[in-house]
């Protein structure tokens, strides 16, 4: 099947239908399939769409002229639409993105790292890209921000759910200093598991440089790490004078030469 043009109501049938990002992108489905899911599902989305825009929400898709060059990168991982809050400009950036990730259960020691990163790379120029998730997620929007910086926030829900609803007040600073917050799931869509896992890649996917604050070596954050070496991105990891379980995911990379230390 050729390549056709897309509404967003369109991928946002094929979605709901179930349709994989690489189906949609690269038109792997029959034309059954499509006209399926429309007829299913266009009222829900034409709703959805409506209520978006009616909140601010800026919808775009793989076939937008301004969706972001770090995401068509990707490859079979790219969403076929993220919707976005705030400040656009921050897509299409004359410096550099860094994520700053972490654990939400760190220690002091660990968010008092992740703010000290987002603040000092800040200071340098840099937009801070991290995930809105409690622990060193926050900590490191929060250095940005004092620092008087700019920084984006990759989230697993719709833009009308704040995850974690604690981090509202966080979202809404983020916005005031002109911030942007990001999703690719629309309205209504609550963050899962497997939903912050992919919110993950976003964030490797968006940024020239992903660094750990600090994490176990089970945790999210170390998905994030493994899509930032998949798409070739530079990896760092936060060093520390002893190691525990806190922060036994950053002493695995660093043995592992997995990363640099920072």
């Amino acid at each position: 099947m050729e390549q056709q043009f897309l509404s967003k109501e369109d991928i946002l049938c094929m979605q709901y239908a179930g349709m994989r990002a690489y189906q949609i992108i690269h038109s792997k489905f029959e034309e059954e399939e499509y006209a399926e899911s429309i007829e299913t599902y266009i009222d829900k989305a034409e709703n959805i769409m409506e209520i978006q825009q009616d909140h601010g929400v800026v919808t775009l898709t793989f076939q937008d002229e301004n969706f972001p060059r770090l995401l068509r990168r990707i490859g079979n991982d790219c969403p076929p639409m993220i919707h976005c809050l705030g400040d656009l400009s921050l897509l299409t950036p004359t410096v550099k993105h860094i994520a700053v990730i972490g654990a939400r259960a760190a220690s002091p020691v660990g968010n008092r790292k992740a703010y000290e990163l987002g603040r000092k790379f800040s200071e340098e120029g840099n937009i801070i890209v991290s995930g809105l998730a409690l622990g060193c997620d926050k900590a490191a929007h929060e250095g940005c921000l004092d620092a008087g910086g700019k920084t984006i926030a990759i989230v697993a829900s719709g833009l009308n759910i704040v995850h974690p609803k604690e981090n509202k007040p966080l979202q809404q600073r983020i916005l005031e200093n002109g911030g942007l917050i990001l999703s690719e799931q629309p309205f209504g869509i609550t963050a899962n598991p497997k939903l912050l896992v992919a919110r993950n890649r976003l964030q490797a996917a968006l940024s020239d440089a992903v660094v750990l604050a600090e994490c176990p070596e089970q945790s999210g954050s170390m998905h994030t790490m493994r899509f930032a070496r998949k798409y070739r991105k530079q990896c760092f990891v936060a060093s520390y004078p002893t190691y525990s379980h806190i922060n036994a995911g950053n002493e695995l990379l660093l043995s592992l030469n997995l990363a640099r230390p920072i």
